[in-house]
């Protein structure tokens, strides 16, 4: 190597060192510059995220708050005794007392009741549950002048002859809601009424037979009021997580608040803004994060591009097979199930968030599973329980958890539950699943399952207990002749209805 030759190397070299110290700095800081860059621009999504969110719930509340302003308003509105009223000379004193001041005002606090035919000049008027003069009405009856408008449109719509008169039609029912539904000639929107914020719903008075004879189609409206009172808003703003739910005053609107949505269509006076404290989870996120930023910087400066590379799939390998160990401690292999482990933490989970009456479980076990196994052989056995496994699952939905704990032993957590008829009707769903046919090698093996059920708390405030009455209510169902579902009541399970008796398929 000549001398040229040798002074070129060490100058390539020292290029080629001083080249990777430069990139590993520019790597460093690139990574660090893009990291924040990232997680700023996470941080501002994730606090619009968060407000559109929130905005979504809030208004989802105040429309929810309407419907059921609505209902109540229904039960007076679409009622024979109200009809009767109408159809007399004038409104008795026990009724403006019991139903317009009692009822509506003292119970529902409804600051204004008004009954005007075809909402033109009322009849009967009650403001804070003193009746008044109908004419001291005339001012919120034109200041809703669109909503009777649409009512009365609404009504007449409504409207279809029938014999000896007209019938208003409602709604096909609708198996999957739990209340049926109301003829939609109602009108409601939020309005500013003396002062204050308030749902204003305007439907005609109708009979419960929605049916009106010949003579008597002409409408009378009624009119309700409801204020949205302070506590209604705090009560609010505690249910949907987020603080300061108010109504924003006209002085506020020269700063619009951080977070803030319209509530009402706003034909006349709106629509009118609510405001409050978002829970913006911007510094949250950069508090528990900076840190680790620093730390994978200084990583990366003294680690290069490769070996943090190398690193990364190090770290995912190992989180694979960990999130493949955790799932398979928790979960039986054959069936896919959460095994006893994580049933019982499943149930704990439940039990500490779930209100009294709302969590229930389900013990269930598989009648003639030993002949199964006895006769055709474990491999069949084990078709039999992935199938059941899988009807249960499919049974209980994302209503709950089905676990098996052991052989043919299930068990089902149910949270949420409305009565005792929807879980009674979950085990008898099971009952029935379980005996239905399974092929395997062109042969039906038949099977058949018993359920007990409990509740919590009153059948038991710790899982040991909770899971004993549910045992205790499973031994008595296979005691009374199996097939059939009981629930535990009073340390001995109730008597089984006939409905609960399943037939064999």
């Amino acid at each position: 190597m000549t001398a040229m030759t040798a002074r070129l190397f060490a100058k390539t070299s020292n290029w080629m060192v001083h080249g990777i110290h430069t990139a590993c700095a520019l790597l460093v800081v690139v990574f660090a510059a893009s990291v924040f860059l990232v997680l700023d621009a996470s941080v501002e999504q994730a606090n619009k995220f968060g407000q559109a969110t929130e905005r979504k719930l809030v208004q989802q509340e105040f429309q929810h708050l309407i419907d059921e302003i609505v209902k109540y308003q229904a039960a007076v509105s679409i009622w024979d005794a109200t009809v009767a009223q109408i159809r007399s000379s004038e409104f008795s004193h026990y009724f403006v007392e019991r139903q317009l001041r009692t009822r509506l005002w003292s119970e529902f606090g409804f600051s204004w009741t008004v009954f005007a035919p075809s909402g033109k000049q009322a009849v009967v008027a009650v403001n804070r549950g003193e009746e008044v003069s109908p004419d001291k009405a005339d001012a919120l009856l034109f200041w809703i002048d669109d909503l009777v408008y649409e009512a009365t449109q609404k009504y007449w719509a409504a409207l279809k002859k029938s014999d000896g008169g007209f019938v208003v039609r409602r709604p096909a029912p609708d198996p999957d809601k739990l209340s049926p539904e109301l003829p939609f000639i109602h009108a409601a929107d939020m309005r500013m009424v003396d002062g204050r914020l308030s749902i204003v719903v305007v439907q005609a008075v109708l009979p419960r037979s929605l049916f009106i004879p010949a003579g008597f189609e002409q409408p009378t409206l009624m009119v309700s009021v409801k204020p949205i009172s302070d506590k209604m808003l705090a009560t609010m703003s505690e249910r949907l997580g987020i603080g300061g739910l108010h109504v924003v005053k006209e002085d506020e609107l020269k700063e619009r608040p951080t977070a803030y949505t319209p509530v009402g269509k706003g034909f006349t006076d709106g629509p009118f803004l609510v405001a409050w404290q978002p829970n913006a989870p911007g510094p949250t996120i950069w508090k528990a994060v900076m840190p680790k930023v620093a730390l994978l910087s200084a990583l990366a400066a003294i680690a290069m591009g490769f070996i943090a590379w190398r690193f990364g799939m190090l770290v995912r390998a190992l989180q694979r097979s960990e999130a493949s160990n955790r799932f398979l401690a928790k979960h039986d292999g054959l069936t896919g199930l959460a095994n006893r482990i994580g049933f019982q933490e499943a149930l704990e989970a439940f039990t500490g968030t779930v209100r009294d009456g709302q969590l229930a479980i389900i013990a269930a076990d598989l009648d003639k599973f030993k002949m199964v196994n006895d006769r055709f052989g474990h491999a069949a056995g084990d078709a039999v329980l992935r199938t059941i496994a899988q009807r249960f699952r499919d049974r209980v939905g994302d209503r709950g958890i089905v676990a098996r704990l052991g052989g043919d032993e299930f068990m089902v957590i149910l949270r949420d539950v409305a009565d005792h008829d929807e879980v009674l009707a979950v085990a008898n769903g099971m009952v029935i699943d379980a005996q239905i046919p399974i092929p395997y090698n062109n042969l039906p093996l038949q099977v058949g399952s018993s359920a007990g059920i409990a509740f919590y708390p009153q059948h038991g405030r710790n899982l040991r207990n909770l899971v004993h009455s549910a045992d205790m209510a499973l031994y008595q169902a296979k005691n009374c002749g199996r097939g059939r579902s009981v629930i535990f009541e009073n340390d001995q399970p109730e008597s089984v209805p006939e409905e609960t008796q399943i037939a064999a398929a």
